[in-house]
């Protein structure tokens, strides 16, 4: 009896042997058994790196682990090849929840998440604010008031009056600034243009006599406050602005366009693009093939990034690329972008786009040159600031909404709570985000990214 027993125990090991003993080899192996598709399948992973540290991450719904205190990473191993919702979480923190698709030997990413406090609290600086312009090399504000116009220095909070209430320009519709700051041409909706010396001990407005409606593309000469640059009538000139002297011809082509960066000036002429130095006369072109321009467009010369873009009516988009302009993006409404390094949002229509200028793989992969969708808002978008170079901020419908740039699945975006934002500024050094709030200039009291 005791050996019919061993025999029995013997085969029904035997039997659990033959039977569990691959499961167990395919375990070790990184197979997982799939009940619905019932078979075995390679199995991949996910890594995620969050901020901030210590943040509870959950796959289908299951707790898996927290980031690490330091690294603030964590990698999910023996996934089956399938979609997982994963959701990261943090009290007093905004949820990040995403469905990311996990491929057999391949690890999917999100390296680049961050967790935003639910709440993120405002200080009104200055009250009667109407509009702000940013000096080009600094952290100071110019500031469009009700009675007046003053610089606002964001590094020690520091107002300083440019022009008291009786000297004020009515109607401002666009500052330029020299490289050094020290000199402004206030330009109000009339035309008028005003010279603003900021270093003077005496400060005052006076009115450019040889400016007016027809007066675009003005720019301060890098080397020299004292020259600006300016198209009129599809010819460029040079002034001196503190002399008054009479405008001098800097270029006899007729152009459609110009623009003025650093000691390079860009010019569009008979549709090819024309790189001219400055300081040493020198003349290139830029075009391989003409681009065909419209007596009825106006055309606007930008760089971004090291790449040459022509904008059109204001509406269409061109990037250079190997001596031929091509279109890339057209919109119903006014075109608006933010470029940061390797990329550029561009708005339009209600819709936010990311053109990539080189390859990346993360958080998706993408080719240079492709423009990614990002996302469509039911309300016309006003404005558009890079946060890093996965996060940005936006204003529409006079709210401000923080948003990321991986388009995988739901798009994780959210709503800047008890703020009405007609502009905002993103301070890159402070990494503080200023808002105007009610003709109140508001800044956050914390950094808005790590």
């Amino acid at each position: 009896m005791r050996k019919k027993g061993n025999t029995i125990l013997f085969f029904v090991l035997l039997l659990v042997f033959l039977v569990g003993g691959p499961f167990l080899i395919m375990y070790s192996q990184g197979y997982r058994f799939d009940v619905e598709k019932f078979m075995f399948l390679e199995t991949g992973g996910i890594y995620i790196k969050a901020y901030p540290n210590d943040a509870f991450v959950s796959i289908d719904d299951k707790y898996e682990n927290k980031t690490a205190a330091f690294s603030r990473d964590l990698l999910i191993q023996n996934l089956l090849p399938e979609e997982h919702n994963v959701k990261i979480e943090k009290d007093g923190f905004i949820k990040w929840e995403k469905n990311l698709l996990v491929e057999k030997k391949k690890v999917a990413e999100a390296k680049y998440i961050i967790l935003f406090p639910n709440e993120i609290p405002f200080t009104k600086s200055i009250e009667g604010v109407i509009s702000f312009f940013k000096f080009p090399n600094d952290n100071r504000l110019l500031l469009i008031k009700e009675k007046g116009l003053t610089i606002f220095n964001q590094d020690n909070n520091e107002e300083t009056i440019v022009l008291s209430e009786k000297q004020m320009i009515s109607n401002i519709k666009d500052v330029v600034f020299s490289k050094t700051g020290k000199k402004l041409i206030i330009i109000n909706e009339k035309g008028s243009h005003y010279l603003v010396n900021t270093d003077s001990k005496v400060i005052s407005p006076s009115l450019i006599k040889n400016f007016n409606l027809k007066t675009k593309s003005i720019s301060f000469d890098p080397n020299n406050d004292a020259m600006v640059f300016f198209e009129s009538n599809n010819q460029i000139y040079k002034i001196n602005i503190d002399k008054r002297t009479t405008p001098q011809l800097f270029k006899k082509e007729k152009v459609e366009a110009s623009a003025l960066y650093g000691d390079i000036m860009y010019t569009f002429e008979n549709g090819e693009l024309i790189k001219s130095g400055i300081l040493l006369g020198t003349s290139d072109k830029l075009t391989k093939t003409p681009f065909e321009t419209s007596t009825s467009s106006s055309y606007e010369i930008i760089q971004m990034e090291g790449q040459m873009f022509i904008i059109e009516n204001k509406k269409i988009a061109y990037i250079l690329k190997d001596g031929i302009f091509e279109k890339i993006l057209e919109s119903k409404e006014d075109l608006k972008y933010s470029p940061f390094y390797d990329k550029i949002l561009f708005v339009s229509n209600n819709e936010i786009r990311l053109l990539l200028l080189k390859d990346t793989d993360s958080p998706f992969f993408k080719k240079a040159g492709d423009l990614v969708f990002i996302s469509r808002l039911s309300n016309k978008i006003d404005d558009i600031k890079w946060l890093n170079g996965e996060y940005f901020v936006f204003s529409s419908n006079n709210k401000a909404y923080i948003s990321e740039t991986d388009n995988r699945d739901r798009v994780n975006s959210f709503e800047i709570s008890d703020i009405n934002a007609s502009q905002i500024l993103f301070n890159g050094n402070s990494r503080k985000l200023v808002v105007l709030d009610n003709n109140s200039l508001s800044i956050s009291e914390q950094r808005i990214v790590p």
